[in-house]
């Protein structure tokens, strides 16, 4: 099988991995402007079946090229590129999926499905880790539990030794963090899709030791389709990101002032700023990479006097040297792309994970990975395993 991945950042160097460790990978194409990504990520593997492409990732008829000549592709790059990667996807007649993140970039590729379907192809927005994985979660969730009419996702990844006044370090990009704090939120309330302020609704929410007491708040895009594919099955469906206690706090008060705003103001009547490029800045500059994480993830179904709950606490690894962030956001894409590359996904077209995934193989996929998932028992499934792999990840 041949793949493609469009990015060599973090996310990038481990959907590339993911695939690597399938046994029959012929070739994994990593594209990226950047060189040094490129030569990096190349010492890193040490395997010949990578291959590694300098493009600019705007030069969508060179994008359109190189995933002709691939069984599937992921997307692992800024979200404004999702819409015309998916054109060149339909294009080149390639299956593609991508981390995804923003509601209204999803809203654009939906609009393309009739084309998907028209190119015999399969096309998966949002298989990260929220949106992503959490959607398969929820689809068996209520496959299986038909009293379920309420369903709260909390996700969170934080530093396991949090050092700062935020008691937060970064994971991702800082124009995707301060995206979820800044958009409207979606949710289900008593049967009605509604939006809600991000940044609110701080809840408490208590894991094992060593992280105890949290809290959780409103943030976009963490449901993305969930509201619309189930806003007839159930009531309330609502996302949460979880962090530190005293962290939704701060973020708030930047929000309500100002700092994440895309206005040009002026300075002295002489410079003129954005306030949202220089927080942007000083959060880059001041808040580290986190190397040591871990990955919340609690879903919760409700309905009268029963609840279920699924949980996954995923923490960083030396070998490979991932982040818990990396492995529950870039492994959940290559499985999704091994699927469309080896027809495990029977539909074409732009569809949400949680109406074309079968549940019971890709949480076993997460599983052989080593992200526990508890609270879900696949093991009575009638299910194809997908992947086997030729080292330990």
């Amino acid at each position: 099988m041949k793949y493609c991945v469009l990015g060599a950042g973090l996310m990038g160097k481990a959907v590339a991995y993911d695939l690597l460790c399938q046994h029959d990978t012929n070739s994994v194409v990593l594209v990226d402007g950047n060189n040094a990504r490129l030569s990096e990520a190349k010492d890193f593997f040490n395997d010949k079946r990578l291959i590694t492409m300098q493009c600019n990732v705007e030069d969508i008829s060179t994008i359109e090229l190189i995933l002709k000549d691939t069984n599937a592709a992921v997307a692992a790059i800024h979200y404004r590129f999702n819409e015309v990667f998916t054109k060149a996807a339909i294009k080149a007649k390639t299956n593609l999926c991508d981390l995804g993140g923003n509601d209204s970039v999803v809203d654009s590729q939906l609009k393309l499905d009739l084309l998907a379907k028209e190119a015999g192809v399969s096309i998966i927005p949002d298989c990260g880790l929220a949106p992503g994985l959490v959607a398969v979660l929820v689809k068996w969730g209520l496959d299986q539990f038909q009293w379920a009419d309420t369903v709260k996702i909390r996700v969170g990844g934080l530093p396991q030794n949090p050092i700062n006044s935020l008691k937060y370090e970064r994971l991702f990009s800082v124009e995707g963090l301060i995206n979820e704090y800044i958009e409207p939120v979606r949710v289900l309330q008593d049967g009605e899709i509604k939006i809600v302020e991000p940044l609110s609704d701080v809840e408490s929410i208590k894991f094992p030791e060593p992280f105890g007491q949290l809290e959780a708040f409103t943030t976009s895009g963490g449901a993305s389709t969930l509201i619309k594919t189930y806003r007839h099955r159930i009531k309330n469906l609502n996302y949460k990101t979880i962090r530190y206690p005293g962290h939704a706090n701060i973020m708030r008060t930047l929000y309500e002032l100002g700092f994440f705003s895309s206005e040009t103001l002026s300075a002295s009547n002489k410079l003129l700023f954005k306030p949202r490029e220089i927080t942007a800045a000083l959060f880059e500059k001041n808040i580290p990479l986190c190397v040591d994480d871990a990955v919340l993830v609690k879903t919760i179904f409700e309905g009268g006097p029963k609840k279920h709950e699924i949980t996954i606490i995923d923490k960083s690894t030396d070998d490979p040297p991932f982040t818990a962030m990396m492995r529950t956001t870039a492994f959940p894409a290559a499985i999704i792309a091994y699927m469309q590359a080896h027809g495990q996904i029977s539909q074409n077209g732009v569809l949400p994970q949680e109406e074309c995934i079968q549940p019971e193989i890709f949480i076993n996929e997460l599983k052989k990975r080593n992200i526990k998932v508890n609270g879900v028992n696949t093991e009575q499934a009638n299910v194809i395993p997908i992947g086997i792999r030729k080292r330990s990840t």
